[in-house]
Protein backbone atom coordinates (compact mmCIF):
# COMPACT_ATOMS: atom_id res chain seq x y z
CA UNK A 1 0.00 0.00 0.00
CA UNK A 2 1.38 3.61 -0.72
CA UNK A 3 1.37 6.46 1.62
CA UNK A 4 -1.22 8.67 1.10
CA UNK A 5 0.57 12.11 -0.11
CA UNK A 6 -2.50 14.11 -0.82
CA UNK A 7 -2.47 17.56 0.79
CA UNK A 8 -5.96 18.93 1.04
CA UNK A 9 -6.08 22.80 0.84
CA UNK A 10 -8.85 25.28 1.36
CA UNK A 11 -9.02 27.65 -1.35
CA UNK A 12 -10.67 30.84 -0.92
CA UNK A 13 -10.43 33.21 -4.30
CA UNK A 14 -11.78 36.52 -2.92
CA UNK A 15 -8.83 35.83 0.14
CA UNK A 16 -6.38 35.78 -2.26
CA UNK A 17 -7.77 38.51 -4.84
CA UNK A 18 -7.59 40.83 -1.17
CA UNK A 19 -4.22 40.31 -0.62
CA UNK A 20 -3.00 40.78 -4.39
CA UNK A 21 -4.96 44.07 -4.69
CA UNK A 22 -3.33 47.48 -4.57
CA UNK A 23 -4.32 50.72 -3.77
CA UNK A 24 -5.57 52.55 -6.96
CA UNK A 25 -3.16 55.22 -7.57
CA UNK A 26 -5.58 57.27 -9.92
CA UNK A 27 -8.43 57.72 -7.74
CA UNK A 28 -11.45 59.94 -8.97
CA UNK A 29 -13.76 62.17 -7.36
CA UNK A 30 -16.99 60.72 -9.61
CA UNK A 31 -18.87 60.47 -6.54
CA UNK A 32 -18.64 63.49 -5.32
CA UNK A 33 -18.68 65.41 -8.71
CA UNK A 34 -22.44 63.44 -9.35
CA UNK A 35 -23.56 65.83 -6.19
CA UNK A 36 -22.89 68.69 -8.46
CA UNK A 37 -25.71 70.57 -9.23
CA UNK A 38 -25.68 71.11 -12.87
CA UNK A 39 -26.85 74.50 -14.59
CA UNK A 40 -26.54 76.15 -17.92
CA UNK A 41 -24.61 79.12 -17.28
CA UNK A 42 -20.90 79.16 -18.29
CA UNK A 43 -18.29 79.59 -15.97
CA UNK A 44 -16.37 82.49 -17.10
CA UNK A 45 -12.22 81.61 -16.97
CA UNK A 46 -10.19 84.68 -17.26
CA UNK A 47 -6.36 84.94 -18.85
CA UNK A 48 -4.79 85.03 -15.54
CA UNK A 49 -7.13 81.83 -14.17
CA UNK A 50 -5.44 80.31 -17.49
CA UNK A 51 -2.12 81.47 -16.98
CA UNK A 52 -1.88 80.52 -13.26
CA UNK A 53 -2.96 77.09 -14.65
CA UNK A 54 -0.01 77.06 -17.29
CA UNK A 55 2.50 77.99 -14.09
CA UNK A 56 1.60 74.80 -12.01
CA UNK A 57 2.20 72.58 -15.15
CA UNK A 58 4.24 69.91 -13.77
CA UNK A 59 5.69 67.96 -16.92
CA UNK A 60 7.71 64.97 -15.75
CA UNK A 61 11.42 65.03 -16.92
CA UNK A 62 11.23 61.61 -19.08
CA UNK A 63 9.35 63.76 -21.22
CA UNK A 64 10.02 66.89 -24.03
CA UNK A 65 6.80 68.11 -24.59
CA UNK A 66 2.75 67.60 -25.26
CA UNK A 67 1.27 68.73 -28.07
CA UNK A 68 -2.36 69.22 -28.15
CA UNK A 69 -3.29 69.45 -31.94
CA UNK A 70 -6.71 71.11 -33.22
CA UNK A 71 -8.33 69.32 -36.44
CA UNK A 72 -9.75 70.96 -38.87
CA UNK A 73 -12.80 69.00 -38.65
CA UNK A 74 -13.27 70.00 -34.38
CA UNK A 75 -11.19 66.97 -33.26
CA UNK A 76 -8.60 67.79 -30.38
CA UNK A 77 -5.70 65.36 -30.34
CA UNK A 78 -3.44 65.44 -27.85
CA UNK A 79 0.16 63.46 -27.83
CA UNK A 80 3.07 63.53 -25.04
CA UNK A 81 6.63 62.96 -26.64
CA UNK A 82 10.11 61.80 -25.00
CA UNK A 83 12.02 62.99 -27.95
CA UNK A 84 11.92 66.25 -29.77
CA UNK A 85 12.57 64.23 -33.14
CA UNK A 86 9.13 62.70 -32.96
CA UNK A 87 7.26 65.92 -31.81
CA UNK A 88 8.52 67.98 -34.44
CA UNK A 89 7.63 65.39 -37.20
CA UNK A 90 4.47 65.37 -35.85
CA UNK A 91 4.37 69.76 -35.55
CA UNK A 92 5.42 69.98 -39.03
CA UNK A 93 2.46 67.58 -40.25
CA UNK A 94 -0.05 69.18 -38.33
CA UNK A 95 1.05 72.56 -40.28
CA UNK A 96 0.97 70.77 -43.68
CA UNK A 97 -2.46 69.78 -42.65
CA UNK A 98 -3.63 73.70 -41.88
CA UNK A 99 -3.87 72.11 -38.39
CA UNK A 100 -3.54 74.60 -34.65
CA UNK A 101 -1.72 72.93 -31.70
CA UNK A 102 -0.20 74.43 -28.72
CA UNK A 103 3.13 72.98 -27.13
CA UNK A 104 3.42 72.84 -23.60
CA UNK A 105 7.14 71.56 -22.38
CA UNK A 106 8.80 72.07 -19.00
CA UNK A 107 8.78 75.52 -19.27
CA UNK A 108 6.77 77.39 -21.84
CA UNK A 109 3.73 77.04 -23.30
CA UNK A 110 3.20 77.95 -27.35
CA UNK A 111 0.85 77.83 -30.26
CA UNK A 112 0.03 78.76 -33.69
CA UNK A 113 -3.67 79.76 -32.90
CA UNK A 114 -4.27 83.02 -34.79
CA UNK A 115 -7.50 83.72 -33.92
CA UNK A 116 -7.41 84.48 -30.38
CA UNK A 117 -7.17 88.05 -30.49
Amino acid sequence: RQPDCTIHTHYQPSTYYDTMAKADPFKNRIKDINKWHATNELTEITFDMGHEAALTWDLPASYVCVVRAMKPDGKIEERSYRQGIAAKRYMKNLLVNDCDYVVMTSNAILDTLHDLL
